[in-house]
């Protein structure tokens, strides 16, 4: 074997080794834990600025009382209202694992959220009160966690006529400020759907029950 011959046959050896690397690393870091995070740590604290936000809002032909009453019952379940299929995995289950999640008394509530791809995310409610509901997101297990460090989102309700303007604001803090074009391609691309795709979910909800009564 020449030398030319073996050198060239080493850089084939060493880009395939490389690209086996690499794939080894994407996998697991793709890959969902094989065990549920407990959560057990601190939620994170939050900043004056640095994040990526989008704002989205919908009208919903019920007073803000009885639409957050009906959102905010403890039987009712994320995965319930949420039809999203778009690049972003639908919620499987949650589970509270600090307080009784009772709404209107949530401030401090922790719970933990598994998605359908196995991956896992932590919320902590930090504002429970009848016009404005806000919680911190962070703990994610899926590949995001290397762009986003926490987030913080948050609904408002607010009348309208004889009916509500529900918002929902979601900003995303990313891990360096070099990330932060991802981000927000991410926040454009993914999020923004799944909120829209969330909130024609909670209005549906919400008419659907009075319509029925």
């Amino acid at each position: 074997m020449t030398r030319s011959h073996a050198r060239r046959r080493w850089i084939v050896v060493s880009i395939a080794a490389a690209v086996v690397a690499v794939a080894v690393v994407i996998q697991r870091a793709a890959a969902p834990p094989r065990r549920a995070p407990d959560f057990a740590g601190p939620a994170p604290r939050i900043l004056d600025d640095g994040y990526i936000s989008t704002t989205h809002s919908i009208d919903i032909a019920a007073p803000p009382a009885e639409t957050r009453d009906l959102l905010s019952d403890p039987n009712l379940s994320l995965e319930d209202v949420i039809d999203f299929d778009g690049g972003f995995p639908p919620v499987e289950s949650t589970e509270p694992l600090i307080g009784s999640w009772d709404p209107g008394h949530r401030e401090g509530d922790r719970r933990r959220v598994r998605f359908a791809d196995g991956h896992y995310l932590a919320e902590q409610v930090i504002t429970d009160d009848p016009a404005h509901f806000r919680y911190v997101i962070w703990g994610l297990t899926s590949p995001q966690r290397f762009v986003v460090r926490h987030g913080v989102a948050e609904f408002r309700y607010e009348a309208r006529g004889d009916g509500t303007r529900l918002g929902w604001t979601y900003s995303l803090l990313p891990t360096t400020p070099l990330l932060a074009p991802a981000l927000r391609w991410f926040v454009d691309g993914t999020m923004t759907p799944m909120m829209r795709a969330t909130l024609d979910g909670m209005r549906a909800h919400v008419e659907g029950t009075i319509s029925s009564r």
